[in-house]
């Protein structure tokens, strides 16, 4: 028995199927395809940018970034109907502002290739994502206490790299005495750092530590974690002290030490032994 289309009455073709009593185009005309959307809301970082998808804060880091997390957040928040398989979505918006979206949907109904567009409304709410909060409240859950023999161009390289790639979590960098002290709101990005360290330098020597144990209003302690990261990129002319014998430093690779002693004699050591045995040190300068 031939088929057609109750509302225009196409009689129903491989290219044109019948879906409850509707071809494709009237189908969408008068069901659409996919349940009514009222309004979309994004809670977004007013502070850093961030976009909070489902209780996770996602960095935006340029326009196309935040077209993708739109387009994720607008996927998971609507139902297509039944018969419709709903495959992408372009999003047309304007970001961070309160407006009329238009919303593009691509997908298969009963196998035709259908597009087919909806506008919704997208409100934006301004809010401060959790590290943005802590940094406002004037904490920090970690310092990174980077420590050398020489200042050097790698270690000023390294500095600004660790800047640049965990200023979000960064609330301060203080230069000290033969180092730089790091505050940081999330006590993880200071292992990311010592693994930075580690890729950078043969020779580092990692002492963790705890201090400043506070007691929150829900009875439970907090320490602020320490990391010192000791950094012995030695050069030749240094001063250096292993197992209670001074040594001048007469060359150094990275891994291994050619030391001089006061008699002449030179010695040949890895850097993880004197990472060990040495006690104290001083730079030529």
């Amino acid at each position: 028995m031939k088929r057609f289309c109750v509302k225009c009455g196409v009689e129903e073709s491989p290219s044109t199927p019948i879906v409850n009593g509707l071809c494709p185009k009237c189908y969408v005309e008068v069901r659409g395809v996919v349940e009514k959307v009222d309004k979309i809301e994004i809670e977004f970082c007013r502070s850093c940018g961030a976009v909070n998808v489902h209780g996770k804060w996602i960095d935006v880091n340029s326009s196309e970034d935040l077209s993708e997390i739109v387009e994720e957040y607008v996927i998971d928040s609507i139902k297509p109907l039944q018969d419709f398989l709903l495959e992408d979505v372009k999003v047309d918006f304007k970001p961070f502002e309160d407006s009329i979206a238009t919303i593009k949907l691509f997908g298969k109904l009963r196998e035709i290739k259908i597009e087919h567009a909806i506008q919704v409304r997208m409100f934006w709410k301004s809010t401060l994502c959790p590290n943005c909060r802590r940094i406002a409240g004037g904490g920090h859950k970690a310092v990174v206490q980077i420590r050398y023999v020489n200042d050097d161009e790698e270690i000023e390289k390294f500095v600004k790299l660790v800047e640049k790639e965990f200023n979000k979590f960064i609330k301060e960098i203080k230069p000290v005495k033969k180092g730089y002290d790091i505050m940081l709101t999330d006590a993880g990005i200071a292992k990311k750092i010592v693994d930075l360290a580690k890729r950078r330098w043969f020779g580092v020597k990692i002492i963790e530590s705890f201090g400043d144990v506070k007691r929150l209003s829900t009875g439970e302690k907090m320490a602020r974690l320490y990391i010192s990261i000791r950094i012995l990129n030695f050069k030749s002319g240094d001063y250096i002290v292993v197992n209670g014998t001074p040594y001048t430093v007469e060359s150094f690779d990275g891994a291994w030490l050619k030391l001089r002693n006061q008699n002449g004699d030179v010695i040949e050591v890895h850097v993880d032994f004197v990472m060990k045995s040495f006690s104290k040190y001083k730079s030529r300068k």
